[in-house]
């Protein structure tokens, strides 16, 4: 689904199955964002190629954090592909992390990370995204904030009315808490989330962290 020029989401919309929600970012460098549940992967190839895109011309993925519904799918792309988390959840995933892959059944990409994201600029190309530090779901989640287009990717740190779980390995609510008021100092028109609808426009989104933060915090 084309948000505006250059962007496009696919939102996971079934109950059968959990999934995350993708976004796509064309231009000079091709990114993809949270590429999911490798058996799911299939929606993402389908809706690019609806949008007339293709997922052979990407040449970065970006995971907001390491759990399996985000990056079980980075094995579907050749090496020639690069692929970036935090290092922070990095090392998560080395270690405590890994539990989810044998809890859920999933395997753990095979295919090393060789960019590790940190506070400050994300330049792909002719787009600069800032990478913004949110642990609480997971020690090393992060956000992305575009501020041309007043967008958040919030990964699973803030949904619309509601916060991601913290009690999988690595949880940490107090950070948790930290994070989403961080994140509610933004100018956003676009709250897109790792799962579930986005909220669009500057007073609901306001609204959606005014009601997360009187609920959870």
């Amino acid at each position: 689904m084309k948000l505006f020029d250059d962007f496009y989401v696919y939102p996971w919309t079934s109950y059968q199955e959990n999934n995350c929600n993708t976004i796509f970012i064309d231009g000079p460098v091709p990114t993809l964002i949270d590429p999911g549940h490798s058996h799911l992967f299939n929606h993402v190839v389908e809706g690019m190629a609806r949008d007339g895109k293709s997922a052979d011309t990407i040449k970065l993925i970006v995971c907001t954090h390491s759990h399996p519904d985000h990056i079980e799918a980075l094995d579907h792309f050749d090496n020639g592909v690069l692929r970036a988390i935090s290092r922070e959840e990095h090392g998560y995933l080395q270690e405590e992390g890994k539990e989810l892959f044998l809890m859920s059944g999933c395997q753990a990409p095979k295919k090393p990370f060789k960019l590790f994201l940190k506070e400050g600029q994300l330049t792909l190309g002719d787009k600069t995204l800032q990478v913004i530090p949110t642990p609480g779901h997971s020690p090393g989640s992060i956000c992305l904030y575009w501020e041309k287009e007043r967008v958040l990717i919030s990964g699973d740190t803030a949904f619309y009315m509601g916060v991601g779980r913290t009690d999988l390995p690595g949880g940490d609510m107090a950070a948790l808490g930290q994070s989403i008021r961080r994140l509610a100092k933004f100018r956003i028109e676009y709250l897109i989330p790792g799962h579930g609808e986005m909220v669009r426009g500057d007073k609901p989104i306001k609204r959606n962290f005014e009601l997360i933060l009187g609920e959870f915090f």
